[in-house]
């Protein structure tokens, strides 16, 4: 990303931390005859990627365009619970810092209008996440969405992600690749985290960034 160099030592480095904090889901016992269950990881090295590459593409996109902090900050003790990780973490610090940036961004950004398959490409990441009703065709997800504020709110972010993605030549290794923007959406039943790729500007139709 331009003249920043995100390298494995520093995705092991946030990745051992609040794999060392976090105590391990233990997974439900195994059916009599079958293979004990590999206990669940609470974060993976890809989570960390998609963070730490989002947090750094995110910082330019409002130090370049000379965007306001955050007018409430994000507390990582208040989210270490839904992340299901220590609350004294980087990983958690870094995602407190994220969702301040979401933030920023989402308010000091037009709005980013998307094709048909742009739209499709969120859509598709909200309802694999079981954040949206699933199979419904294109003229009804850009009714729903323009009455969610979450999803133009992630629709803003991603675009300004991908546009610096482009602007500085981003690139990522292979095997992380292709990187998302780590989200959340708030439901009744509390936070469902997806992945949403980010939206470059070919799938952009009227936007100002």
């Amino acid at each position: 990303m331009g003249d920043t160099t995100i390298s494995e030592d520093r995705v092991s480095e946030v990745l051992d931390e609040v794999l060392a904090k976090t105590p391990t889901q233990e997974p439900e016992p195994a059916v009599s005859g079958s293979p004990a269950p590999e206990a669940e990881l609470p974060v993976t090295r890809q989570e960390v990627v998609d963070l730490l590459v989002s947090v750094e593409l995110a910082r330019r996109v409002v130090k370049e365009k000379n965007m306001p902090p955050a007018k409430e900050t994000t507390e990582p003790g208040e989210i270490a619970d839904a992340l299901k990780v220590a609350g004294d973490s980087e990983y958690t610090k870094l995602w407190a810092e994220w969702l301040d940036l979401q933030t920023v961004i989402t308010e000091n950004t037009p709005r980013a209008f998307l094709t048909d398959e742009g739209i499709m490409k969120v859509y598709g990441a909200l309802a694999e996440a079981g954040a949206i009703q699933p199979g419904l065709p294109v003229a009804q997800v850009r009714e729903q969405f323009g009455a969610a504020v979450f999803a133009e709110a992630a629709i803003l972010v991603s675009t300004s992600l991908g546009a610096e993605v482009e602007k500085t030549d981003t690139k990522v290794n292979p095997k992380y690749d292709p990187v998302s923007a780590p989200m959340a959406v708030g439901t009744q039943q509390g936070p469902i985290f997806y992945d949403l790729p980010y939206i470059s500007s070919d799938l952009v139709t009227d936007v100002s960034l």
